[in-house]
This record gives structure tokens, sequence and C-alpha cells, in this order.
């Protein structure tokens, strides 16, 4: 396999796959003309400086060019996976056919065409109104086939092969990959629905006798039946290397795609993208026909994919007719036709409708009909997939009549849907534990981040953003060695008064209070959402500060002269230029404002941002912070499970959503950084109020612990009634950890003081 830079980049999760297939994958720099091989390292040895998956992707022509002198090592998870070498093609090169000319004339494509034979342009999807409006199964493209869950989507593929392996004049092989779908139940699906019995029943092994005898009578055409299944969870490469072994191959199935991650499922996550294009490689190679069904109706992920068609299935009203809406990637949607369901036996029965007009009402994806000048409905031309939505109205347009927005009551009915979700996983694990909530708790924790990761995934059904696209980042934002950190600081606060303020303060009582939830709050962030992009700051000639992107700033942070208060910036040592998120950028400007004044305007020299937007986790942080609520009221074991399933979830998720081998599903260290800063930030918010309201700040650690002197009980914000600090152990309240005399911090202010 030889790729360019660029295509390596784009397909590296299929350039690892490969390697790890023991395939050769060659890097060709066009720029420089230089060329490295990437071998699989077949035993444990290994020499040569050692670059992570990560780092490679980014930096590719460094690597291909530190391979020309010496070999490289390429590691995938922490282990040592490929050797990097210097790579010569060839010299003598295989003779080009000549030609006489680059051009050739529509007639003798035309004469090509005709003598096109009508049964080698492709295979029948098993289902004969759908076969006239799509041209059935093409050789050599890819079908992916979608729909909603529990609409019946997998019936479609399993027509297919039915349709190609049982074919009584001309059966065609056909390859059907098992990825999520046990062998026995995609067997017995195909039984089921050719035989024909009850498949319910089948399953449960309660069929009659001459149910028995009708799967009987089709044993002889069921075992000569040309139609193989792959191992289990097998990887694209590795349908693709079956495929290979399978002469005159006509159909492959893959059942199915899987948009959340699944550790043993190799075609799911992040992984989706690559898997399409190995697999429509497969489809042109073997000019086969390949069916690929995906388990999500997602619009984002099914352009995502850019498959070469799309079947949508949907079930209007949950009836027993499908619809079934033919789509081309560059063409739009084609047409739509009806078909009958057999949900007993599992099968789709061809009516013979004519070809459907699309309905926007039941469809959101099509194009209604445009009536002709006789005011008849016509079929429309193929039109291109519509963009996404539009913005939202602004809030100077007028609200629907009611309680708010239909906007903020759908969101209230996703939140409210999502907080279910999370109380119903608790009381099943409960049920599994027998009501053992230690036992309970140690497996919530467990599966944390793959539950967050479809909490998240539910709270975006309908957003135009999908979290999933995962953008290139700038260097700064990966980790500069296996043990190293990357260059952006998050201004961790880690601060004690100096001692001469501490010895103003005398032998005062010290509380620690402990912030509820702080970085369940912080999910509440301004997060880019688009490729960041590289410009001047304003002190370097490029634009101002705009608060409507988001992203990370190369700065020199102001001097900071107030010894009773924390440094915003955290406890840096290294004075000079500071990479800094979005979220500690906005605290210093807005400290250096009129309305604080407190120190200059920071210096902004370059930046990394995109646009961005506050909302993107806020209906899980919401359903979240519910779940939490709703726990703490609850003095039952449920409760407590709940409590610490909330905080497992929304602690791993920040803690993962960077470079993770635990979260393969989100890349977005930019997000990480911000959130992690937003804590702090917000902590350094609440060190102020409290100093405005007369309370000494004897410390502040981490994101949720602030130390401080005087009745915190008593302190009231400014212009209100209502305490400063409340406690409790929502969110919004705060709840103390410890007392303690002042004269202990003086103590150990001292004794480190000495030590350095």
């Amino acid at each position: 396999m030889d790729v360019t830079l660029s295509q390596a980049r784009e397909q590296w999760s299929e350039v690892v796959e490969r390697l790890q297939h023991g395939e050769q994958v060659v890097l060709v720099n066009t720029k420089s003309r230089q060329a490295a091989a990437m071998d699989r390292l077949e035993g444990p040895e290994q020499s040569g400086p050692v670059w992570s998956s990560t780092k490679a992707r980014q930096e590719l022509g460094a690597l291909v060019s530190a391979a020309q002198t010496e070999p490289q090592v390429l590691t995938v998870g922490g282990r040592p996976a490929a050797t990097v070498s210097r790579h010569t093609p060839p010299r003598n090169h295989p003779p080009q056919p000549e030609t006489t000319t680059g051009v050739t004339g529509l007639g003798d494509v035309l004469d090509g065409l005709l003598e096109t034979e009508p049964q080698t342009t492709g295979l029948s999807s098993g289902v004969p109104a759908l076969d006239r409006v799509s041209g059935g199964l093409a050789r050599g493209s890819l079908t992916l086939v979608v729909a909603p869950p529990n609409a019946g989507g997998s019936l479609l593929p399993l027509q297919a092969a039915r349709a190609a392996a049982f074919d009584p004049e001309q059966p065609a092989p056909v390859l059907y990959a098992l990825s999520g779908v046990p062998l026995q139940v995609a067997a017995r699906r195909l039984i089921a629905a050719e035989a024909p019995v009850p498949y319910a029943q089948f399953a449960a092994g309660t069929l009659t006798p001459e149910q028995r005898q009708a799967v009987v009578g089709a044993d002889g055409r069921l075992r000569a039946a040309p139609l193989s299944f792959t191992r289990p969870e097998p990887t694209a490469q590795a349908i693709a290397e079956e495929a290979s072994r399978i002469e005159d191959l006509g159909l492959v199935v893959v059942d199915r795609l899987q948009h959340t991650r699944a550790d043993s499922t190799p075609l799911s996550g992040r992984a989706l993208p690559a898997a399409v294009k190995t697999l429509s490689r497969l489809a042109a190679e073997r000019q086969a026909a390949v069916v690929v069904l995906l388990d999500t109706d997602d619009v984002h992920l099914v352009e995502q994919l850019g498959a070469d068609r799309v079947f949508h299935l949907t079930r209007p009203g949950g009836g027993d007719t499908a619809r079934l809406t033919v789509t081309a990637r560059d063409l739009g949607t084609l047409a739509a036709v009806e078909v009958a369901l057999d949900m007993t036996h599992l099968r789709l029965l061809d009516q013979p409708t004519p070809a459907l007009v699309p309905s926007t009402a039941s469809v959101p994806t099509l194009v209604a009909p445009a009536p002709s000048p006789a005011g008849e409905a016509v079929v429309p031309s193929p039109a291109r997939r519509p963009a996404r939505p539009g913005p939202r109205p602004t809030a100077a347009a007028p609200r629907a009549a009611g309680k708010g927005s239909a906007t903020v009551a759908k969101s209230s009915g996703t939140v409210a849907e999502l907080t279910e979700r999370i109380e119903s996983r608790v009381r099943a694990v409960l049920a599994e534990t027998g009501g053992e909530v230690a036992e309970a708790v140690a497996q919530l924790q467990k599966t944390a981040i793959p539950d967050v990761m479809d909490l998240l995934e539910q709270s975006r059904a309908g957003g135009r953003y999908d979290f999933r696209n995962y953008p290139d980042l700038p260097g700064i934002l990966h980790k500069r060695g296996r043990q190293d950190a990357d260059a952006i600081w998050e201004a961790r606060p880690r601060w004690t008064a100096p001692p001469e303020i501490l010895d103003q303060l005398g032998d005062d009582i010290v509380t620690a209070l402990d912030i509820n939830g702080a970085y369940l709050s912080a999910l509440k962030a301004h997060l880019p959402i688009g490729q960041l992009e590289h410009h001047l700051g304003p002190d370097e000639g490029g634009p101002a500060h705009d608060t409507k992107r988001s992203g990370v700033h190369l700065i020199t942070p102001p001097d900071w002269d107030h010894p009773r208060l924390p440094n915003p910036i955290g406890d840096r040592e290294e004075p000079g230029r500071i990479w800094v998120t979005e979220s500690t950028l906005r605290l210093l400007l807005r400290l250096s404002g009129p309305k604080y004044g407190l120190c200059e305007r920071p210096l902004i020299h370059e930046s990394w941002t995109s646009g961005s937007t506050e909302q993107l986790l806020e209906n899980l942080r919401r359903a979240l912070a519910q779940a939490r609520t709703n726990a703490l009221a609850s003095d039952s074991g449920e409760g407590e499970a709940t409590y610490e399933y909330v905080k497992a979830m929304y602690s791993k998720l920040v803690s993962t959503m960077g470079e993770s081998n635990y979260n393969r599903d989100l890349y977005r260290t930019d997000w990480m950084h911000i959130i992690r800063s937003q804590a702090f930030a917000n902590l350094w918010n609440k060190a102020w109020q409290a100093h405005q309201a007369g309370l000494r700040v004897v410390r502040m650690m981490g994101t949720d612990e602030l130390h401080l002197a005087g009745d915190w009980r008593t302190a009231r914000a400014a212009g209100k009634d209502t305490p400063l600090f409340p406690e409790g152990r929502e969110v919004t309240e705060v709840k103390p950890k410890q007392t303690y005399r002042l004269e202990k911090v003086a103590e150990d202010s001292y004794r480190e003081r000495e030590m350095n």
C-alpha cells in the first residue's frame, strides 16, 4: 500500500490496521520525494527513536525524513508495532502502455454501454419494488443501509443475502460479516425467513412439528447455498482478506457498524470512516456489491461515512409498512417506495406500488414534489442532499405561544429522558448484583466511560454539530513525550497566602470548603467546534479577541500585585510566554477590565481558535446534575449508587477526552484543557466573592478546595441577603471538609520555605 502523507493522515486508522495485519505501507512525501516503508514489528526487539501513533500522524513528514538516516519505531497503544525505514523504489518500473490520444469520444462510450449485459449490472436487493427504482445492488459499489432503532433495518441486508445466495437460477457467493451479531442469531434469521417459520418460536425452540418439517424441507437448499460467515467481530481488513479467498464473489453483507465504540468490536466508534473506505475499496477491487448496515440513522454520521448510496428504512407510525428511500452521494434523494413488513418471518414483502414522490413529512431529508403547470405532481429531478439546518432563531425572533419556546421544551424532554436512562441503568445493575450497593458501584464505575459517551450521543440527537468529528489538532496540543505533558498551561491554583498576610490574620479559625461537582459545573464552557485555525494575536498585528471563538492562546501574563488573592494563572514559576486556554484568557481579560481593574491586559501573541458554543454539553450536564440531585434526595442504596455513578461519569469524561487509551470515541485535548481551566476559573471567582464579602482567603487548592478565615456561614454577597455560600451537597452549594487554626498554616508555610 503506497500512500501520500495527506492520504495517510486521512486514513490513519486504516494504515495502522493494515500494519497490524502484516501489510507493508509505504509513505511517500511528494514534496521532498522521500519515501519510508512501514513494516510490522514481528518480535520484541526494537531499536531507534520511538514515535507514538498520535505523534507520527501529526508529523509524518518528519518521520519520513528521520527514517532516511536510521530506522524509527512506531508504537500503538504504548507498544512497539512497526519499524519505519528508508524506502527506495525499484529503478526499472514496468513500461507504461502507449496511448495515441488522451480523449475518448462519446460514441465509443455509448458502444460500451450498449454492449453491457443487463444481468451483470448488479444484484437484486431481494425487494423488486426497490430494484425498480434503484437498479438493485451495483457491483463495485457500497450501499449503506440506515434505519432508526427498532425499525427493522437489519431486514434489508438479510433480504439481499437471501436473494443472492438462494437464487434458483444463478446463485451468487455471499460473504456475511458478523459484527455485534452472534452467528446463531444471524443464521436463525436467515433460516426463519427462507423456510419460512416464525422467528420468535424458532429462537425459543417451540416450533410445531409442521414448522420443523418446513425447516427440514428447506435443508438441501440451505446447505447448498454459497453463503459463508466470517469469524465474529472482524476488522474491515479481515473482511477484505476473507473476500479475496471466495471465487466469483457476488455480495458482501456487513451486519453491522456500531456508532458507539465497543471495546471488543473493531467496526465501531471512531474506526467507522476508515472501515467504510476499506469496504468501498473491496467492492471496487472485487467488483462485488457490498451492503453495510449502520445501527443508527444519524444524518451527520451518514454524511461522514460518504457511502456511494444510502437505503434509508423507516416505519411510518410504527406499523407493518416500511418506507425505503434511495439516496445517491452526488445526486441526493432519488425515490422512495413502500413495502410490507413480515416481522413474523423477518421478511420484506414486495408490493407493486409505483415509485413514490419523496415527502418531507415522513422523510425530513427528501424534497417535496413540485407542481407542473397543469397542477399535477411530478417526480422532481435528483436533488443534492440539503445542507444542515441554518442558524436557530435569535432572541429577537418571536416566541411561540405557551411556556417558553419549542426548543426549550424539547431540551427539557431530552434532559428528563437522559436522567431516566441514568437511573434505569443503576436499577438494572443493582438487580444484577442482588442489591449489593458496593458491587453495583464498582460495576457502574467500570462502564462509566462508554455509558457517558452513549449519554452524550443521546444528548446530541438533532444537534447540528457532530462531536465525533475529530479535526486535526496543532502540535502544542499533543504530548511532547510519553511522560511529558503538552504545552498548554491549565492555571491550576495551588496557593497559600504569603507569611506577611498570615501574620496579620492572627490565630483565626480556618474552614476548608469543598466545592461540589466542580468538573460538572465546568462542562458549561466555551468549546471550539471546528478545525482550530492559527492566527496572530492583537499584540502581533492580528485581530482582536473574538468572544464568539474559542481555543488556546500564547500570552504574556500580566504582573499580579495582590498578595491577598491567588494569581489567576496559578502557581507558575517560569516567567515569560505561556499557552493558556480560552477559560484562563477570559478570566484574565475580565480582571483587567474596568469592573475589576486588578491587573494589566494580557498580551496575546498568537492563537489557535474556531467558532465556539457553551451549549454543546449542556443537555448532558443538566441530566447528570438532575440525576445527582435525585440521588441526594434519596436515602436508599439506589441513591448512593447513582451518586457515585454520576460522579464517575463526569470526572472520567473530562479526564479521558484527550489523548487517552480509555476513551477512543472522543479526541479533543483542547476541550479537556478548557473544561479543566474553567473549573479553576470558577474556583477563583468564589475566592474573589469571599474576599469581597470580608472573608480572608487562606488557601486555594485544585478545582474544589477553598480555605477561608472568618464566619463563612453568615457572609453575604454584596447587596444581597442570601448566604454567600449555601451549605449542602448540591452543585450550587458547598460543604465544610475540616477546620483548623491559622497558626498551623503559618507553620506549614514556614516549613516549606525552609525546605526550599
